[in-house]
């Protein structure tokens, strides 16, 4: 199983998804959706443990955390805002899903019309 050692790299993972024109398998999704809780896991355990220690060594008072955490999240929001702009763009601008991935991952668009779903 290939697969499983493509899974190893985020090279190829990102080629996984890149690539529009294959089909993702319930292992691909499985296996892509683990290495995802993982990372996740990892960087829930890497925020506690600085937090901590930011508290602890009171590097880091609390009024400042929090204001420091409102602003992260606000500007979050506008990010998402602008997200959601861009994919309203390109969903009414004719511009196929896969011209669209191909742009995400590259930031150019082909001109290679077999890249079509």
């Amino acid at each position: 199983m290939q697969v499983v050692w493509d899974m190893l790299s985020d090279k190829k993972i990102w080629s996984l998804l890149g690539d529009v024109n294959r089909k993702l398998d319930e292992d691909v999704t499985r296996l892509m959706l683990i290495e995802m809780f993982s990372r996740l896991k990892i960087v829930e355990e890497e925020n506690l443990a600085l937090r901590v220690l930011l508290m602890e060594e009171e590097l880091v008072d609390e009024k400042l955390y929090q204001l420091t955490r409102k602003a992260v999240k606000d500007f979050l929001k506008k990010k998402d805002s602008q997200r959601a702009q861009e994919s309203e763009f390109f969903a009414s601008s004719g511009v196929s899903f896969p011209q669209w991935v191909n742009f995400k991952l590259t930031g150019k668009f082909e001109s290679n019309n077999d890249l079509q779903l």
